[in-house]
């Protein structure tokens, strides 16, 4: 069982990971990092270890051979992430790739991308909002609705930090230390243990936040 699995020393674990993939593919290899729960230091030994990693271009050979490397390590059925080729990185929808740029610690090599405007953050948070949106609908309807409610509150979690890097600047990655700087609702909606109150909270937050940015034209509302 996975609860059974002692807890990565995230950075060793990262660095030998680099090491052995630096060996496989030599140069092509340009960044190698960790994020999720590990990058945030909310890790438990049920976490996923969130590997990011780029290299100059892909194929599915490529990923073959990386697949076969992550499975070699300890505890490498924890693995997963984000790979992808540095063309690719480099066209990817920014809005989409804030957060990967934003929570992704370094181990080899640099994510290397302009700077961030405030009209990308606005994107991002949209983008979040939308998604919050549709999947309390999605799930309240279809998916059970307090099962589908973990899964909620964690997307919940990343957009309230979006928003908070919208409206004052400050990106705090850590759930502990955001939970500070939210409302009362806010923290509810992540807590309270009343099914529909908690979608009651997720349907006004994500909406309330949607009709702020509208239109998106890259000034605060």
């Amino acid at each position: 069982m996975r609860g059974d699995v002692l807890m990565v020393e995230i950075v060793s674990w990262t660095r030998e990971l680099a090491r052995r993939l630096e060996q496989a593919f030599g140069p092509r290899l340009r960044f190698v990092g960790y994020q999720g729960s590990y990058g945030r230091g909310e890790a438990t030994p049920d976490s996923d270890i969130d590997v990011v990693a780029v290299l100059d271009c892909l194929d599915v050979e490529d990923l073959a051979r990386y697949r076969d490397l992550v499975k070699s390590m300890p505890s490498g059925e924890l693995a997963c992430g984000f790979i992808c080729g540095a063309e690719q990185l480099a066209a990817w929808p920014r809005a989409d790739l804030l957060s990967l740029y934003l929570d992704t610690r370094p181990v080899l090599g640099a994510l290397e991308l302009p700077e961030f405007t405030q009209a990308e953050y606005g994107q991002a948070l949209a983008l979040g909002a939308s998604a919050l949106y549709h999947g309390a609908c999605h799930g309240y309807l279809y998916n059970g609705a307090a099962e589908a409610l973990p899964g909620l509150r964690k997307g919940a979690f990343f957009c309230l930090r979006l928003e908070r890097l919208w409206r004052a600047g400050e990106y705090v990655p850590a759930l502990g230390e955001l939970r500070s700087r939210l409302t009362k609702e806010q923290r509810e909606m992540l807590d309270t243990p009343d099914v529909e109150r908690a979608y009651r909270l997720l349907l006004e937050w994500s909406g309330s936040v949607l009709k702020s940015l509208r239109p998106l034209c890259g000034d605060k509302p």
